[in-house]
């Protein structure tokens, strides 16, 4: 029986096939209703791998403005985490930034807490001394150590035991407590340190050691 002039004509079923397979590889290309799918993995989220280094300038840029550093975490106008009750910019964020040097060994321990806070790696290497047991030569694997350690933990809070500090001749000894938390857990572990700084000729305060014991809370 023929079809009727306004009866549509009756498909294969390998026809119908074809068909259904042309609309599917429409779909993936231009999407629904002009929203295209989602390239980027379950539930439209992609997972990136975890970055501890920043992208590299991109060649034949010139010195044009870079991209802003991935794993920078300072937040010029929240409180600064080592607890001064000063906004970071105005706190450690001026030492960071190389504006101001650490006038005494309290102010260089509370900037170097906020540098592992807001994962400022240069900072700790820069004021850690040179003549110290805790210096690295190798810097790229020291950056990628202080990094990784960044990555793991949760800093919670500083307590510089002021009372305790010690002055000497070129040295200085600091008591503090610092909270952090392994990611991924709710184990609390307080770090308790006696660091050890050495003051240079010009009047730099530098990192040389620390004696260090842990509590669990």
């Amino acid at each position: 029986m023929m079809a009727g002039a306004d009866e549509a004509p009756e498909l294969s079923p390998a026809e119908i096939r074809k068909q259904q397979a042309k609309a599917r590889r429409l779909i993936s290309k231009e999407g629904v209703g002009g929203v295209r799918p989602s390239t980027r993995g379950l539930g439209g989220f992609a997972k990136k791998a975890k970055r501890t280094e920043p992208k590299k300038k991109a060649a034949g840029k010139g010195f044009g403005k870079t991209a802003d550093l991935l794993y920078d975490r300072r937040k010029p106008n929240s409180p600064c985490p080592c607890g001064s009750g000063l906004v970071y910019s105005e706190c450690c964020g001026l030492l960071h930034d190389g504006k101001e040097q650490a006038k005494t060994p309290e102010a260089l321990v509370r900037a170097r807490y906020s540098a592992y806070t807001c994962r400022v790696p240069d900072y700790l290497m820069t004021t850690t001394d040179p003549e110290g047991e805790e210096y690295n030569a190798d810097t790229a694997g020291w950056r990628q150590t202080l990094l990784t350690f960044c990555d793991d933990f949760e800093f919670q809070g500083l307590e510089v035991l002021s009372d305790g500090i010690e002055m000497g001749t070129g040295e200085a000894k600091v008591p503090f407590k610092a909270k952090f938390c392994q990611k991924g857990t709710v184990q609390l572990t307080v770090l308790n340190e006696l660091s050890t700084f050495r003051q240079t000729e010009d009047g730099q305060w530098l990192y040389t050691k620390g004696e260090v014991s842990y509590e669990a809370q």
